[in-house]
C-alpha cells in the first residue's frame, strides 16, 4: 500500500485559505493559525440560542489564540508555515451561500469548504512530522445561523461521500468515509474516518460547533489508529474557543 500522506500534502498546498479574508499572521499562544469567530456565550457545543446569533464576531487575530500549540501534539510535529493563516483584523461582509464542494475536498486540510458557506473570519494552523503525517486545525466564525447550517451540510457531505474516487494522483483511488456523531456532544460534534485499500493508515476529520463558530480538524497518519487522537485535540480547541467567546 502507498502512504496516506501525499493526499495530506495536497491538502496543505491546495487549501491554505479557508472561507474568509486572506491575511497572514504568525501563531501566538495557542497555535499555528488564527481564526475569527462569531462567539456565542455558550459553555459547550450546544444548540444555538438567540443570544448566540447576536453575539459579536471574533476576528482572525483573536481566534488564532484558541488553536493548539505544537507542544500539545506528539513528539516530532513542527509548524508548517505554508499552511498557517488567519483573516487578521477584518471581517468578511455577508455573502451568499455557495454550492457544496466535491467529495475530494474531504482530503484537503481546508475541507470545511465542502459546506459551501463563507465565514466572516477564520484561523488555520498546520503541523507535519518527519514521516509527513499531518495535523491541521481551523476555526471559522459565521454570521447569523451560518454555523448551524455548516454543520448540517458537513453531515450531508459525509453521507453523500461515503464512497468516492480520488483521481488527483493520476490513478483512480477508491475512498471510504465512515461517519457519525461524537458521543456526548449533543449532536454538535461529528466525525468521519477516511480510508482506502491504496493507503497506509487514514485520516480522521472532526467538525465541532461552538456557538457561532465551527472547528474543523484533519489528522492524516500512516498508523493503524487512523488519526483517532484528532477527537481529543478538537475537544481542547473547543474549550479554548468557549472561553474566548465569553
Amino acid at each position: 500500500m502507498t502512504p496516506r500522506t501525499p493526499a495530506a500534502l495536497r491538502a496543505a498546498s491546495l487549501m491554505l485559505l479557508p472561507l474568509a479574508l486572506a491575511a497572514c499572521s504568525s501563531g501566538t499562544d495557542s497555535a499555528a493559525g488564527s481564526v475569527s469567530t462569531k462567539p456565542a456565550a455558550t459553555t459547550s457545543p450546544a444548540t444555538a440560542s438567540p443570544a448566540a446569533k447576536a453575539a459579536r464576531l471574533l476576528t482572525g487575530d483573536k481566534l488564532r489564540a484558541v488553536l493548539l500549540r505544537g507542544d500539545v501534539l506528539p513528539k516530532g510535529y513542527r509548524a508548517n508555515a505554508d499552511a498557517t493563516r488567519d483573516s487578521g483584523l477584518e471581517l468578511a461582509p455577508e455573502s451568499e451561500d455557495g454550492a457544496p464542494g466535491a467529495c475530494g475536498a474531504l482530503e484537503q486540510t481546508g475541507w470545511i469548504r465542502i459546506a459551501g458557506i463563507e465565514s466572516a473570519a477564520f484561523a488555520q494552523g498546520d503541523f507535519l512530522n518527519p514521516k509527513r503525517e499531518e495535523f491541521s486545525q481551523e476555526v471559522d466564525t459565521f454570521r447569523g445561523a451560518g454555523a448551524q447550517t455548516v454543520m448540517t451540510r458537513i453531515q450531508q457531505a459525509f453521507t453523500r461521500c461515503a464512497h468516492f474516487t480520488d483521481s488527483d494522483s493520476g490513478a483512480p483511488v477508491p475512498v471510504k468515509v465512515k461517519s457519525g456523531p461524537i458521543a456526548g456532544s449533543n449532536g454538535q460534534s461529528i466525525k468521519a474516518v477516511l480510508t482506502s485499500d491504496h493507503w497506509e493508515g487514514g485520516t480522521t476529520l472532526i467538525a465541532t460547533r461552538v456557538g457561532n463558530s465551527v472547528i474543523t480538524t484533519f489528522y492524516a497518519v500512516q498508523s493503524a489508529d487512523l488519526g483517532a487522537a484528532g477527537v481529543a485535540f478538537t475537544e481542547k480547541i473547543a474549550k479554548n474557543l468557549t472561553i474566548a467567546q465569553r
